[in-house]
């Protein structure tokens, strides 16, 4: 059971997710050189024991694999075999119960684009 009584929403993870990217970009990757697949790691660190919801792991995800650029092979493999993962366990269907209309437009056009549905 979620420690949250409320889902963190997929505009509310993307915009953590991204003042995380810039945080780490500024701080360490122009300060101290880190590369983007260091920031990367970084981002996903942040938020290690954040989402405890299977739909909030997924779009953590695939705000992972969008912000991972394409850049670096290998990791994008890990994300996309994590969004596997979680479609499996319960399916796309039964993950995006209870996501508001707009939103889930929103988060169903982002798994197209990434050819992930």
């Amino acid at each position: 059971m979620p420690l949250h009584d409320e889902r963190v929403p997929y505009g509310t993870i993307k915009a953590w997710s991204l003042e995380t990217y810039f945080r780490g970009c500024r701080d360490n990757a122009v300060k101290r050189g880190w590369p983007h697949e260091q920031i990367m790691g970084y981002v996903s660190y942040q938020f290690e024991t954040t989402f405890e919801r299977s739909i909030e792991k997924l779009m953590f995800n695939v705000v992972l694999l969008i912000l991972s650029g394409g850049w670096h092979k290998g990791p994008e493999k890990i994300i996309r075999d994590n969004i596997a993962s979680l479609i499996r366990e319960v399916g796309l269907e039964g993950i995006l119960v209870g996501v508001p209309g707009e939103e889930m437009e929103v988060f169903l056009h982002d798994l197209k684009v990434l050819e992930i549905v």
